[in-house]
């Protein structure tokens, strides 16, 4: 969270103007996230319009979010109405803003999974990974607003510029203070989480899955075979680059062809099996008790439905040798996981300024447990349950990592 007094100090804003860094960078965060959700979401034919809409929902509405949080984290320098609302002065926490943000955006692409049949966990992997490169950029304005920095170590940092080092203090502190840039690892951490969440995670199935090269042998004829590495090759390096590239470029398009592209018969695609729903039948000359005691069975009846549905003939119609993927929604739901380390690791640093939740270490720490603790029960259901309770037919699911 930013400081309200931060703004005022000299690297705060564009030099001979009162326009302020933090906001731009927070433009152009919101920017990137939106952008990189786009091009994910375009590049697996996935509608659109409801992304570009629900921006123009999100953002107010995560301002909102981030304001208020810090609000309540500062509310002994809440004077009056013009305090709480005055963003200019600085004071947005982007726990407030992640919080809110993602429970507007679960509203939104949960309507919009089932008007284009669409599994709410693909909108996950789409939007939520690409939180962590919105949170990169707005480290920076951080930085530019003197905020996010641990204990003072009495001496600058040989591995930055001085143009780093000279400003790792808060506002109202002398020189010869150089305390450590939490704003800077923590931008670094959600770099490569992005990078891991993005480009990894989708593909751990696949390292602990059976090959198709071995499954249908006859169909997939190993490269390696017809086009071996050769003992000159490793005397001519550019010959050796050039077959492993073949021979990982072979390997996509033998997954796409087994798993990613590979469409069933219609005939012979199974339906998920569905035990039929009894309730309990509620009268009008029942008593009220009678009455409430059944609702409240029924209603227990309609949850244990839910979850009795099998779709396990439905997921072996679309991967008929069973190969093993990582499953929609676990790139999204290990965000969280990632968010809650990046957050234990980092919470005791920081200076009691700083501090995520209503000023204190232990709750700050409860917090950032419990975004840990669910985000893996998250990626346990996505990957585990939920495909196989609450796959439907002819819904866009995994296959299109």
């Amino acid at each position: 969270m930013n400081s309200l007094f931060s703004y005022y100090d000299s690297i705060a804003n564009i030099p001979g103007t009162s326009i302020h860094i933090y906001s731009i960078l927070m433009g152009i965060a919101i920017l990137v996230v939106f952008f990189a959700s786009w091009f994910k979401m375009r590049r697996r034919n996935i509608p659109t319009r409801t992304l570009e809409a629900a921006i123009l929902i999100i953002v107010p509405i995560g301002l909102v979010g981030a304001r208020l949080w810090f609000v309540l984290n500062n509310l002994d320098l809440m004077k009056s109405f013009i305090d709480v609302i005055a963003v200019w002065q600085g004071g947005l926490a982007i726990e407030g803003g992640v919080t809110t943000g993602l429970i507007v955006g679960l509203i939104i692409f949960y309507r919009a999974s089932l008007k284009y049949q669409i599994s709410i966990w693909v909108y996950l992997d789409c939007i939520i990974p690409n939180i962590l490169l919105g949170q990169a950029i707005g480290r920076w304005g951080n930085f530019f607003n003197q905020e996010i920095l641990g204990s003072n170590i009495g001496f600058p940092f040989p591995w930055l510029p001085s143009w780093i080092n000279d400003h790792l203090h808060y506002p109202n502190e002398g020189s010869g203070v150089y305390r450590q840039p939490l704003f800077l690892y923590e931008s670094i951490t959600s770099i490569l989480g992005w990078i891991i969440l993005t480009f990894i995670t989708p593909k751990v199935g696949l390292w602990f899955s059976k090959k198709p090269w071995k499954v249908e042998s006859e169909k997939f004829q190993p490269l390696w075979i017809t086009e071996p590495i050769k003992k000159s090759d490793y005397y001519q390096p550019w010959k050796l680059i050039s077959k492993c590239y073949r021979y990982s470029r072979w390997k996509k398009a033998c997954w796409n062809q087994a798993y990613y592209d590979f469409e069933p018969d219609k005939a012979t695609i199974k339906d998920v099996i569905v035990k039929p729903l009894k309730l309990n039948k509620i009268t009008p000359n029942m008593k009220f008790s009678t009455k409430f005691v059944l609702r409240h069975k029924n209603l227990h009846q309609k949850l244990k439905h839910k979850f009795s549905a099998d779709a396990t003939l439905l997921n072996n119609s679309y991967n008929p040798h069973h190969y093993r993927v990582t499953a929609a929604g676990c790139s999204g739901s290990l965000y969280f996981v990632f968010y809650g380390m990046i957050r234990l690791i980092l919470e005791p640093f920081r200076d009691a300024r700083d501090i995520m939740m209503i000023g204190n270490v232990p709750t700050s720490m409860i917090v950032s447990a419990l975004w840990l603790i669910f985000g893996v029960v998250l990626i346990v259901f996505a990957q585990f349950i939920a495909r196989k309770k609450f796959r439907k037919k002819e819904w866009l699911y995994e296959r299109q990592y």
